[in-house]
């Protein structure tokens, strides 16, 4: 026990240290690139800063991997279930893991390189990221699923879901199994690990897309801080809603309390989105009209909602992934053949529902009995998790490169907000009716309905706003400006455009320095 726990808390300040340095490390990278000239030395100049992170997390994440098979419940579960971790296993553990973990690194640089780089100080050729990306991703990708079916043979299920922080340690527990044991400390389940981690994913990727259309950050922060909050208590109050007109009594009478029970679950997605959009858009609205602040002078809400809202699938997409360890979320028994392509660990979890065996078909199949009889039967409860995370990923670059960008002389400004509803609205009319009964909701699907109508609605109205007022300057349309060095505002429609601003006006200045 005492090597188990040397081992484990250095891999977990190591990662820890790993994780920290990274950004800490990216953030002086981007502060020196001034300083060099050529990417190369960029790139070996400062090669202390990204490096001695990757080399803590690394070797922290085979620490924690070790640790594991030497904690006694490990050992007891796989004494109790006559187990040995055969050498292949090992492999793909740790030869399989390392791939990963150095992969997760470069794919961090990549982007970093993609984003805060100049590609054209740094002679960087676009086309060469785009292909390195593709690279990391599959690599990451590939790495990641052998390294799962190295561990998947060895993992108890139901799967952990949640970090335990408290006298006994920081420890990846299951509830459902070691709730009572692990009471006196602070329990986080992964679900809201998953939906924070997608929620600050939507914020990084707006904040920088909105930067690169008005050259300046956090004009969306106070929104995030304004709208998260927000959603959480829409998807809170939906699922309230959802339960009373099943007909559940969890939340009537003199059980009420229970709707601010937030740590015993129950969120609905859908009415996070639109209480969060209602409450961003209108934080928006009020420092740009109300309070006139600076900042939001020249922003256009049109082109904010088309660059946000579909970011919002990302964040639903990570979501969904904490749904899998709550057991969740899961369809109708299938196949298990139908899914095979999915990694081990994913399907071994699938059996169970709710943290356990909870039938479907035959009242008579319970626990032990029930898993028994899923196993023999090769059948397991449908991901729809997993398809919803696929579906959302479509979706934004669907919006994103198809709609957006793809058709950007035919696009009118506001309409990717109707282009979200309609997407998630499908896909969820979809989709919802496949769930099992205790996750399944009717009046979802008729709000299913309501987002498509809305949706062609808010599409069609913007693209007769389009045409209709397109030169007009009318309250939720600002043109693109920009304020050049003799603060005369000037429209300008690409960002080669400020560059010729700026240097027009340095050239003026010039000239009247000598005229003087």
């Amino acid at each position: 026990m005492v090597t188990y726990n040397i081992v484990y808390y250095i891999g977990i300040i190591l990662l820890l240290l790993g994780i920290v340095g990274l950004f800490l490390g990216l953030s002086k990278v981007y502060k020196l690139r001034e300083n060099s000239n050529t990417f190369k030395e960029l790139v070996f100049k400062n090669k202390i800063y990204y490096l001695l992170p990757l080399i803590s997390f690394v070797i922290g994440f085979i620490l924690l991997n070790i640790a594991y098979y030497l904690d006694s419940v490990t050992i007891n579960y796989l004494s109790d279930n006559s187990l040995s971790v055969t050498w292949y296993h090992n492999l793909f553990i740790y030869l399989f893991g390392f791939i990963f973990a150095l992969s997760l690194f470069a794919l961090i640089y990549i982007i970093f390189i993609k984003l805060y780089l100049d590609f054209d100080k740094f002679k960087i050729k676009r086309k060469n990221t785009h292909i390195a990306l593709a690279i990391i991703i599959i690599v990451a990708v590939a790495s990641f699923y052998i390294y799962s079916e190295g561990h998947a043979p060895y993992l108890e299920y139901p799967l952990a879901n949640s970090l335990y922080i408290g006298a006994k340690g920081i420890k990846i527990i299951n509830v459902y199994d070691y709730g009572k044991e692990f009471s006196d400390g602070i329990t986080i389940y992964l679900y809201a690990i998953f939906i924070i981690f997608g929620a600050c994913l939507v914020l990084f990727v707006a904040d920088y897309k909105l930067f690169k259309e008005y050259g300046k950050h956090d004009l969306i922060t106070n929104t995030f801080l304004v709208g998260f909050p927000a959603g959480v208590i829409g998807a809170r109050i939906w699922y309230v809603v959802l339960s009373v007109s099943k007909g559940e009594t969890t939340f009537t009478g003199s059980n009420w309390v229970n709707i601010f029970n937030f740590r015993d679950g129950g969120l609905g997605i859908m009415g996070g989105a639109i209480l969060g959009i209602i409450a961003g858009v209108s934080q928006v609205l009020i420092v740009k009209y109300a309070m006139k602040r600076e900042n939001y002078k020249n922003f256009s809400i049109l082109k904010a909602i088309d660059i946000i809202i579909p970011c919002i699938l990302f964040a639903q997409a990570i979501g969904r992934m904490g749904n899998f360890f709550n057991n969740e979320v899961f369809g109708y028994l299938v196949p298990e053949s139908a899914f095979s392509w999915l990694p081990t660990f994913v399907r071994n979890n699938m059996y169970y529902l709710h943290g356990g065996v909870v039938p479907c078909e035959d009242p008579l199949l319970t626990g032990q009995v029930a898993l028994d009889y899923y196993k023999e039967n090769d059948v397991i409860y449908m991901p729809l998790f997993f398809i919803e995370f696929c579906t959302n990923l479509i979706g934004y670059f669907v919006l994103e490169y198809g709609f957006r960008k793809a058709f950007k002389k035919y696009h009118s400004a506001g309409t990717l907000a109707g282009g979200y509803l309609i997407w998630y609205g499908v896909t969820r009319a979809i989709l919802e009716p496949m769930r099992t009964t205790n996750d399944y909701f009717s009046t979802s699907v008729y709000t299913s309905y309501a987002m498509i109508g809305a949706g062609v609605l808010i599409v069609v109205f913007f693209i007769i706003n389009n045409y209709v007022f397109k030169k007009k300057e009318i309250l939720w349309y600002s043109p693109k400006l920009a304020v050049n060095t003799n603060n005369k505002k000037v429209k300008i429609s690409e960002k080669d455009e400020l560059a010729k601003i700026k240097s027009s006006s340095k050239k003026e200045d010039e000239k009247g320095n000598k005229d003087d």
